[in-house]
Formats: structure tokens, sequence, C-alpha cells
């Protein structure tokens, strides 16, 4: 009994120190730029878990300054044999990663961790893979988008106008959810801020073709001034749920049409694209189409449409322009 007491010690006083770490650090990027609430929340959650895993491996720390690379390693092959999915991984390891940095131990969790502790794994399969190899898009799916919005309308109008603005403008679930149409209407753009956005990066997205127009006049006619377009009464998680639940309803999930509401915001990448005159790789485009610098510029518009930073990321829309050996 003393020793399960010890151990239950143990364990508090290393989630007192981890939360302590978090709370100190969490709210900052390491470029110095505020971390979203969320990002914050996340950050606390894997680690929380980690300290609980840790535990119930046998690694009673009880200061989270004394993190090393043995511990990191056997919560991998914990995730790993009990098949967490490679990306959910990726994702902890990043997290550890940012605590490491924040201990003073930056290099403690080397780049490739995986592969370097799976050497004869297929290297597929340690990867997610960050690039498009087809289109995501509902259209090149098959998927009648005006049929499908049209349906969401009648099953919810607040739910057929965040499907308008997420082909129309490339607004993420979160975007949608959280948009106040009304404030959001900067006359020839559309203000993304308040922290609507991933990371809360705030952005301006051109407001280019009447299509544009017409969808967000209609979401401003169905909330006030500064109201949200998600469902009031709920919590933000709740949003969330209800729309998964309306987006399974109209027949939207990898089961059911082969493409996700994610496909809306590739619709919209292969859109502006093709508006600017690129054809995207996934529906036919070549890296020959058109000088380099004409279609990076290009892709950047794309890219900070989108909110991203690197022309690069469009690959995980519309696919790669490398050529292929």
């Amino acid at each position: 009994m003393k020793e399960k007491n010890s151990a239950r010690k143990n364990l508090a006083t290393l989630k007192k120190t981890a939360s302590a770490l978090v709370e100190k650090n969490g709210g900052f990027r390491i470029n110095g730029a505020i971390a979203s609430d969320r990002t914050k929340k996340l950050t606390h959650e894997v680690l929380m878990n980690c300290c609980q895993r840790l535990w119930l491996l046998g690694f009673q720390i009880r200061d989270i300054h004394d993190l090393k690379l043995r511990h990191v390693e056997s919560l991998i092959e914990y995730w790993r044999a009990n098949n967490r999915a490679i990306k959910t991984i990726q994702n902890n390891v990043s997290r550890l990663r940012r605590v490491a940095e924040w201990i003073g131990k930056p290099d403690m969790i080397p780049h490739g961790i995986l592969e370097q502790m799976y050497p004869d794994a297929d290297v597929g399969e340690l990867r997610v893979k960050t690039v498009a190899e087809s289109s995501k898009s509902w259209t090149e799916n098959g998927v009648n988008v005006l049929e499908k919005i049209l349906e969401a309308d009648k099953i919810d109008p607040r739910f057929g106008a965040m499907l308008r603005l997420g082909l129309a403008f490339g607004l993420r679930r979160k975007e949608q959810l959280r948009s106040k149409p009304n404030a959001m209407d900067g006359g020839s753009i559309l203000l993304i801020n308040g922290n609507m956005a991933k990371s809360g990066k705030d952005r301006m997205i051109p407001i280019e073709h009447p299509f544009q127009r017409l969808c967000l006049e209609h979401a401003k006619r169905l909330v006030k001034g500064g109201e949200y377009l998600g469902w009031p009464g709920r919590t933000y998680e709740q949003n969330i749920a209800h729309y998964k639940y309306l987006m399974r309803k109209i027949g939207i999930s990898g089961r059911d049409s082969g493409c996700v509401g994610h496909g809306l915001r590739a619709e919209y990448a292969e859109n502006i694209s093709l508006m600017n005159g690129l054809v995207p790789p996934v529906l036919g485009g070549k890296h020959s189409q058109m000088d380099k610098e004409a279609r990076l510029a290009i892709q950047a518009i794309v890219s900070q449409n989108m909110g991203h930073h690197r022309p690069e990321v469009t690959g995980a829309y519309y696919g790669s322009f490398r050529p292929k050996n």
C-alpha cells in the first residue's frame, strides 16, 4: 500500500511540474508569436497523458525536467504496439520536442526518430503523406457540390451557409463555425481574425468572384450583426460534433463518398489556382506549363489565401509540381 501511495504521489508531482511548465511557456511559439488557447490546451492534454502513461510503464519520475530520450522512446513503442495512427504519434512527438526545448534539452529528441527506432519498417508506413497524389475535392470525387449544399440547406440553413463559405473561401471547419459573416465583410476582402483561424493567424482573403460575394451575403442574412454562424447555445466542442453529424447525414465521409469536409478546402485551392491560370498537378498540370517564377507566384497566392506562408504547402491540397523520375 505504501509503494502504491508513493507512486501516486510521484505521478501527482510529475503532473504538477508538467502543468507549471506549459503554463509558463505554452502561450508562446518558438518564434515569439502568441500561441492559440487551443494549441496550449492540446499541449497540456498530450503532456498529461504522457505523464500518466510513463507512470504505468514504470517510469516514476517526479519532475518533467527529468524527461529523457528513453522515456520518449518507451512512449513511442507503446503507441506503436497499440496501433496509434502515425499522424497521432508524430503530433505527440512534436509536442514532446517542444517540451524538451522548454526544459533546456532542444536536441534530446532527434528528427526522424521513428525511422531510427524502426529501421526495418517500410518508410511509407512511418510517414504521413503531405503531398496529394489525387484530387481531394468533392467534384473530382464524383460529388455534386451544388446538390450537397442544397441538401444541407434543407436540413439546416446555417450548415448550408457554412459549406458555401468553405467552397467560396477555403475556410476550415473551425473558421466556418466561428465566422461572423457581417463582421468579416471587408468589401473587397474577407477578414479572418479574432482567433478564428488555426493557431490564431489572421489573414485576408480577396473577394474576386461574384460567387464569393453571393455566398457571403447569403451567410450574412442568416445571422445578426456580431453573431457567429455556428449554432448558438452550444459549446465549440458541441458545434464540432453537430457539424460532423450533419456531414455524415448528407453522405460526406470517407466511407460514403470517398471524400470529407476538408475536401471543400481542396476544391477552393484548385479553383483559385485555375482562376490564376495554373493547372494543379492532381488535375493533370505539369511543372513545365509555365516558368518557375510565375508558377511560384500563383502558388504563393493560393497558400496565403488559405492561411499558409510557404507556397510548397499547396502540395497538400493539389499535388506537387516536382518532376517525377
